[in-house]
């Protein structure tokens, strides 16, 4: 009998070949019984553990707040005690009160730098008066009366009464001589025209302090200057304490109030200048950092020619600082 050949080396094993499957013994039977779950409770040490660190932080907790609770108490009242006291002062501020300084028989030039430097409006009121002109002779309020600053104080003040003069021919014989002929010859003068004895008030408000001054001495009326607290730049002419139009005695002292400017400087003290020439007194005036102004007023003696005769503010009064000064310059007239 013939023998089948032997497969090839390349061809696919057969089932039964051992090295494609392997046979295990299975048994059959109940599953093995399940042990108990592995135990995942905490221990009673570790519970007390965590216990005791939060008692800890609970005691330092509170021990905290009770003691910065008493530490920033007065801090917060003292804070809120400032601000309402300080919001107290804001709203009630207190009105600034002076003393009424006595007026009476004063010059009434002086009386109105007075009054200005006080803090005061005054209010002129002239009466005819042939002993005293020129001299306050009564006021309201009366001295030493308190009032707030910036309120008006009335100056009765004594005038020349008027009188209407009409110049006078003069008459003088000048006699020449000529060998034996002797010849008389008659001149016929004039007498000077008599000074005015009243003035009509321009008006210079909103003007600069020199404009003022020239505009006021033109009419013959003489400058007073009070600087008071304004908007307006330095030197300008914040009121006038006679209205335009109104009439006042010849050469009579009427008060102009000044702006000391938005950014007020500090005062200075105005030196004295009269009887000084003018170089002196714009050298003292600018050694107190002031400037100076002047016009010209006319009198009637050769010494006061050329020299300061008057001067607004007076010496030892206020002014702030690069304000003008107003002097009056001797002018020496005849008759």
């Amino acid at each position: 009998m013939t023998q089948p050949p032997p497969p090839p080396d390349d061809t696919w094993p057969a089932s039964d070949d051992p090295t494609v499957i392997s046979q295990h013994e299975v048994v059959t039977g109940p599953p093995p019984p399940v042990g108990p779950p592995p135990d995942r409770r905490i221990g009673a040490g570790l519970l007390l553990g965590i216990g005791a660190v939060a008692l800890v932080a609970v005691a330092i907790l509170l021990a905290y707040l009770l003691t910065h609770r008493h530490k920033d108490s007065p801090a917060t009242t003292t804070v809120t005690t400032a601000a309402l006291t300080t919001t107290a002062r804001t709203t009630t501020p207190t009105a600034a009160k002076v003393a009424v300084p006595h007026f009476v028989g004063m010059k009434e030039a002086d009386a109105l730098v007075r009054a200005g430097q006080v803090g005061l409006q005054p209010k002129e009121v002239f009466k005819t008066d042939r002993k005293t002109p020129g001299i306050v002779l009564s006021q309201a309020p009366a001295t030493a009366a308190s009032v707030a600053k910036g309120s008006v104080v009335t100056l009765i003040v004594g005038k020349a009464p008027t009188t209407a003069t009409t110049p006078t021919p003069t008459t003088t014989a000048a006699t020449t001589t000529t060998g034996a002929t002797t010849t008389t010859q008659s001149t016929t003068t004039t007498a000077p025209a008599p000074q005015p004895t009243s003035a009509t008030m321009p008006d210079v408000s909103g003007q600069k302090e020199a404009g003022a001054a020239q505009a006021l001495n033109q009419a013959g009326i003489l400058t007073s200057l009070v600087f008071i607290p304004g908007s307006d730049p330095l030197g300008t002419v914040q009121s006038q304490a006679k209205a335009a139009g109104a009439t006042v005695p010849y050469h009579a002292h009427v008060q102009i109030n000044i702006s000391k400017g938005p950014n007020a400087a500090t005062d200075e003290q105005v030196p004295d200048v009269v009887g000084k020439t003018l170089t002196d007194a714009v050298s003292a005036m600018n050694g107190a950092h002031l400037r100076l102004i002047y016009v010209k007023l006319p009198v009637t003696s050769r010494t006061q020619a050329g020299k300061v005769v008057q001067q607004s503010p007076l010496g030892g009064g206020q002014a702030p600082q690069n304000a003008q000064v107003l002097v009056y310059l001797g002018a020496y007239r005849v008759g």
